[in-house]
């Protein structure tokens, strides 16, 4: 018995020559390390199935999609569809309680094109019916949430500061705590504000003019909670854009289980490179180095060299061991935290 043949779907074929583009576009990048829009695209970027690339095995699909469309396999193309779009949609729940890859997500724009165009196509089979299908809205909804997800980690932030320093800070300018944050850490920190009460807005648009002037962040967060300071002019949808970034921020705020500020967080031990420590130690990297060996003796032998210096004890800390970057850090408290009235200015408690 033949298999049963029609006229080419030519917008198939044009989808799955797309897709095909992509996948090998995507499994052969032009960067190193590849450029990712999102952090998952690092996350499955390296994703097998069966020892095989992910990408591989979708370049294989369309590659074959594509040759049975032109061979008019049409029961042959829609079952490779089907299959295609239920494994997406496996992939795109697995994404979505992980991270978003915006790379997989372009690849399932194609997937989910492929099935259409052949859905579409006169005298169903049973695999697409002509009517409504549970496939495709189940995949449809997992696309459109992990698509939201992107959106959320790709859009930028409103950051201030050293945007690539090893310490961040959300803070709000009328928090006393986070203003004393500023003060103590801020110049070496990325900031990131919070509005949190009425009037943050201007005063954080007042901030980070303050610091375009050069100020430090401790003296900009003071002079932005002066009321005889005038805010720069701001037009309507940059203050709507800003609005955004804000509530962005603070969305990262509460996803992280924080719902008072200053919230400071470390990447790794700032200021603890090579450098910085023996800045810290006082000593460069020559002084530190053990002299030369000392002239021959009588016997002929080299004498031995000089034992290096014992390095300073680390600083105590409130009964724990701290580096001395965080000597300031009992001062500041939080908001709404256990430090000694931290926000009793008129500000109010948070």
């Amino acid at each position: 018995m033949r298999a049963q043949s029609s006229p080419i779907p030519w917008s198939t074929v044009f989808f799955t020559l797309l897709g095909l583009g992509w996948c090998g576009w995507t499994a052969f990048p032009t960067s190193v390390p590849p450029a990712c829009a999102t952090s998952g695209c690092a996350l499955f970027r390296d994703a097998v199935i069966g020892g095989v690339s992910l990408w591989w095995v979708g370049g294989a699909y369309f590659f074959l999609t594509a040759l049975l469309a032109l061979r008019g396999k049409r029961i042959a193309s829609r079952l490779l569809a089907v299959s295609a779009l239920a494994v997406d949609s496996v992939l795109l729940f697995i994404m979505f309680f992980t991270a978003p890859c915006f790379d997989c997500l372009v690849a399932a724009v194609f997937i989910g094109l492929v099935y259409y165009s052949l859905r579409g196509e006169p005298d169903g089979w049973f695999l697409m019916p002509s009517g409504p299908s549970l496939l495709l809205p189940v995949w449809f909804g997992l696309f459109l949430g992990n698509s939201v997800l992107a959106a959320d980690e790709m859009l930028p932030r409103h950051i201030l500061g050293d945007k690539n320093a090893e310490v961040s800070i959300f803070f709000s300018p009328s928090c006393p705590a986070c203003r004393a944050a500023l003060a103590s850490i801020g110049s070496a920190a990325a900031l990131y504000p919070v509005a949190e009460e009425p009037g943050d807005i201007d005063r954080i648009i007042k901030f980070a003019s303050f610091l375009r002037d050069g100020l430090s962040a401790g003296d900009a967060a003071e002079r932005s909670m002066d009321p005889e300071q005038s805010a720069p002019e701001y037009s309507l949808f940059s203050r709507i854009v800003l609005t955004v970034q804000l509530l962005r921020n603070k969305s990262a705020l509460l996803r992280q289980g924080v719902r008072s500020v200053p919230l400071i967080r470390i990447s790794g031990m700032p200021g603890f490179g090579s450098t910085s420590l023996e800045k810290r130690n006082g000593r460069s990297e020559e002084e530190r180095r053990p002299p030369a060996a000392a002239a021959a003796g009588r016997d002929g032998t080299a004498a031995p060299p000089a034992p290096m210096p014992a390095p300073p004890p680390p600083q105590e800390y409130d009964g724990r061991l701290q580096p001395d970057f965080l000597r300031d850090l009992d001062n500041i408290g939080k908001c709404g935290g256990d430090a000694a009235e931290p926000c009793s200015e008129a500000s109010g408690e948070r």
